[in-house]
């Protein structure tokens, strides 16, 4: 605007952009270095159009440049496809009496940005790097920038492509303003211009030799131009028709907010939620359970979010537990594989933790793989990210017992609706003071069931008064929902492992002990009545069945 390059009303559109940009909210909110590469890229080239705006250098407008500069390119190493545009600004404000000095410093920079390339390039090639990427073309790359400058990433392209359209077409109105006049032209209105142009050619260049380019992120660097050039564009139709601008301006931002609020609700563009997972796990490992980190150097990042200094302690105190990042550092995909086989016999579960953030030592998943086709997946829970967080619960043995039933340590019958019955249940002795213990609960239908149904399992102590007073309470469809009562046969028994919490500290621990079973509609939320009941006793309510607890 100084340069009388932008209409006045610039400065305060390309604000607003800029604060609202889904783009820099996106990576603003990830350990990743595109937002700061995106905001030093534009630092540091504003500090080199200060440097050179007039005909002597402004020292220290030129140290604060080299200095960003140095940044920028220690921050991405895409940086340097922005080198060649700065050069050419060097070389322009130094041409005509400086023109030694001009040649040096472009070399200088030139030469810096060569030696980051090949570092790159080794990076990318030598050590195998960038294998994902594939090849794009101008069509490809234009269309991916304007939508994720604009909309950002949180919004379907195929449903928003016309707006993109209007971001577009004002991005060109700003790019196109500096170079209508010669006056303008001759004061730099080819700099907004040869930002974007030397940088993309410069990657197409390179793609036709090896691509480089996966997402608009490695082109993040650019978000400043244009932003400024949409800016420009809305400035300009400001000067000529302010309602008609300002109504446009309420529309994009209007696309904006709603690229903001998918971002926040919709878990199709969810971060991943390590913490989730965390939480998640915590209720749920228990003595008996193998849990694996796929790969090893994901173990770190789980064990910050889910710490496990529970189950080390229990595993210090002999509980049948064990923790490994898998495949094992150090041994083969196979040789892990013929690991877990031998280990799997010694645990009732096995927990699979994955992150699509880390694939080194199997990419092709060939341990999944076999644990697929080996052991029986029984819950697959997908925290969605955009690197496939996920946990699978498998089981070394099938928990369907064809014919006859299993040996149980407490054989009882509670049937509930004349359909569902439980037929008895083993419940281990707590093995740590804060980690889940086992109970499994054996189940049996007397027809197949039509609906799918909850239950509620509870351990209560009763007072004196008579009173109950619960200390742990699972309620939950059985296998939560991955092994639903709609699937059952009669004839069969299905045992499922339970995690019973750890006791409440605030609950009484004297009186009497039971366990409590109650079953329900899981649509209706209607609950059965106990038809019948072996081994315990009926509460007077006629839909909880109450089983005495042996021991402590």
């Amino acid at each position: 605007m100084r340069r009388e390059l932008a209409p006045p009303a610039t400065p305060w559109f390309a604000v607003l952009l800029a604060a609202t940009s889904p783009f820099l909210l996106w990576f603003g909110q990830e350990a990743r270095p595109y937002a700061l590469w995106a905001t030093l890229s534009a630092l540091s080239t504003y500090l080199l159009l200060r440097a050179t705006e007039d005909q002597r250098l402004n020292r220290p407008a030129a140290v604060g440049y080299l200095l960003v500069e140095l940044m920028a390119l220690a921050t991405h190493y895409f940086a340097v496809f922005l080198l060649p545009f700065q050069v050419l600004v060097i070389v322009v404000w130094a041409w005509r009496s400086r023109r030694l000095w001009a040649v040096g410093a472009a070399l200088v920079l030139l030469g810096v940005g060569a030696l980051i390339g090949l570092y790159a390039a080794w990076l990318l090639i030598g050590q195998g790097g960038g294998g994902n990427f594939s090849e794009i073309s101008l069509p490809i790359l234009i269309p991916d920038l304007v939508n994720a400058f604009s909309l950002g990433l949180s919004v379907d392209y195929g449903v928003v492509w016309w707006i993109d359209l209007i971001f577009g077409g004002l991005a060109l109105i700003g790019l196109g303003w500096g170079l209508l006049q010669r006056q303008r032209l001759a004061a730099g209105g080819w700099i907004l211009p040869a930002f974007f142009v030397i940088a993309l050619a410069l990657l197409l260049a390179v793609n036709v030799y090896r691509p480089l380019y996966m997402t608009a992120r490695h082109l993040s660097q650019l978000l400043s131009g244009f932003v400024l050039a949409v800016a420009i564009g809305l400035a300009v139709l400001w000067m000529r028709q302010r309602i008609v601008t300002l109504l446009l301006t309420l529309f994009l931002l209007g696309a904006v907010g709603y690229s903001t609020l998918n971002y926040f609700t919709d878990e199709r563009y969810a971060k991943d939620d390590y913490p989730r997972l965390g939480a998640y796990m915590q209720e749920r490992m228990m003595p008996g359970d193998l849990i694996l980190y796929n790969e090893a150097p994901t173990k770190r990042i789980f064990e910050y979010y889910a710490p496990l200094d529970a189950v080390y302690a229990a595993m210090r105190g002999g509980a049948e537990l064990a923790v490994f990042g898998a495949p094992l550092l150090d041994r083969s995909v196979d040789e892990t594989i013929q690991w877990l086989e031998a280990q799997a016999p010694a645990y009732r579960r096995i927990w699979l933790l994955r992150s699509g953030n880390h694939v080194v030592q199997d990419p092709d998943g060939r341990m999944e793989q076999w644990m697929n086709e080996h052991f029986t997946l029984m819950r697959d829970v997908k925290f969605f990210s955009q690197s496939s967080l996920h946990v699978k619960l498998y089981l070394p043995t099938i928990p369907v017992f064809e014919q006859g039933t299993p040996d149980i340590q407490h054989p009882v019958l509670a049937e509930f609706g004349g359909l569902i019955r439980l037929v008895g249940y083993d419940a281990d002795p707590p093995q740590a003071a804060d980690l889940p213990s086992q109970t499994r609960l054996y189940w049996q239908v007397t027809s197949k069931p039509e609906r799918r149904y909850r239950y509620i399992w509870r351990l209560l102590v009763q007072d004196a008064e008579g009173n109950y007073h619960p200390q742990a309470i699972v309620e939950r469809e059985p296998y939560e929902g991955d092994a639903p009562t709609i699937y059952w046969d009669p004839g069969k028994t299905i045992m499922e492992y339970v995690e019973q919490p750890p006791l409440s500290p605030n609950a009484p621990v004297e009186g009497r002990r039971f366990y409590a079973l109650e079953l329900y509609d899981a649509e209706t939320q209607e609950k059965l009545p106990v038809t019948a009941i072996e081994g315990g006793q009926l509460a007077a309510d006629g839909v909880t069945a109450l089983f005495p607890v042996d021991g402590p």
